[in-house]
């Protein structure tokens, strides 16, 4: 059960979800000001992290609480990056930022023509939050199953009613349910401890989506066709359409082997350019990829077009 970071920047505009964050009207040396606002009720608190170097493997982050409203953010010497996310009732956990770094903040950055796109970020988080088509956040679970481990002040001994969808109840320590089919569910339990007493039913309301996207191909006109094989001039554009029916597209990426030489980075794809820099940028036999991810981090099985040049004819 995550919540998304929103950046609201003094001159300009980065929309995430879940929090608003103004840019600095005002920074010192060493020190940022903004202002966190939390767009939903249950957001508490926020987490802020300090870094040294954008490299998670080689430090441990300097971390500091938060609660919302004005923040004046002192960075130590050596710390150069930092970023945020939201902790809500419960202690649920949103996603992190991604890093900022402290010396640019609130300036603005210069587009990238082509965006290189990594596999999206792993969560050890068990549901997230995603935007839907009404504007709402529904809950995704990220992995296969679901443990249920009651938080306690004081060691005590515990049982878990709980039932799914509406079925029978069933009483146990831990449950722990697994989720092999996507679907809407609902989870309901209720903690009791071994004096008797019992807490109000929490009910968790998710969807499991375990499918990725399906991207087809779609040839603009002039398209030409000699047997079994397509032939492409130069004003022929190639458009991609993914659908995904669970958590949503996230993004469409695409990666060339031109000749023999090794794979090129995957890169974001564009529907109006992409085709022709990818054409213009190889003069040999090609092979282009074609990989869609949804938001959860489903990655469809990359889909392959092998384009074979042939010499003009005088």
């Amino acid at each position: 059960m995550n919540f998304l970071i929103r950046f609201r920047i003094f001159a300009f505009l980065f929309l995430l979800i879940n929090v608003g964050f103004f840019f600095p009207i005002f920074s010192e040396s060493k020190t940022i000001k903004f202002t966190l606002e939390p767009e939903r009720d249950d957001i508490i608190q926020y987490e802020i992290e300090l870094w040294k170097a954008p490299n998670f493997d080689l430090e441990i982050p300097f971390r500091v609480l938060s609660n919302p409203g004005k923040i004046q953010l002192f960075i130590p010497n050596g710390y150069e990056y930092f970023r945020i996310r939201a902790v809500a009732k419960r202690q649920v956990r949103g996603f992190w930022t991604d890093l900022y770094s402290v010396s640019s903040f609130g300036k603005s950055k210069p587009k990238e023509p082509n965006k290189i796109i990594a596999r999206k970020q792993v969560t050890s988080d068990v549901l997230v939050p995603i935007l839907n088509k009404e504007g709402t956040n529904h809950f995704y679970l990220t992995e296969n199953k679901i443990q249920v481990k009651p938080i306690l002040n004081h060691p005590m001994k515990t049982t878990i009613r709980y039932r799914l969808n509406g079925g029978p109840w069933f009483v146990t320590r831990e449950p722990e349910l697994s989720f092999t089919k996507d679907g809407d569910y609902k989870l309901e339990y209720q903690v009791t401890n071994e004096l008797g007493v019992s807490d109000s039913i929490q009910v968790w309301d998710f969807s499991v989506d375990l499918t990725p996207p399906n991207t087809e191909f779609h040839w603009q006109l002039p398209l030409y066709r000699k047997s079994s094989s397509f032939f492409v001039g130069p004003n022929t554009n190639l458009e991609l359409q993914s659908q995904d029916a669970g958590s949503g597209l996230d993004v469409i990426r695409f990666r060339t082997i031109c000749g023999k030489n090794p794979p090129s980075d995957w890169y974001l794809w564009d529907n109006k350019n992409s085709w022709k820099n990818i054409v213009q940028s190889c003069s040999e036999d090609l092979d282009l990829e074609i990989s869609a991810t949804d938001k959860l981090g489903n990655e469809e099985v990359p889909k392959k077009i092998q384009i074979k040049r042939f010499p003009k004819e005088n």
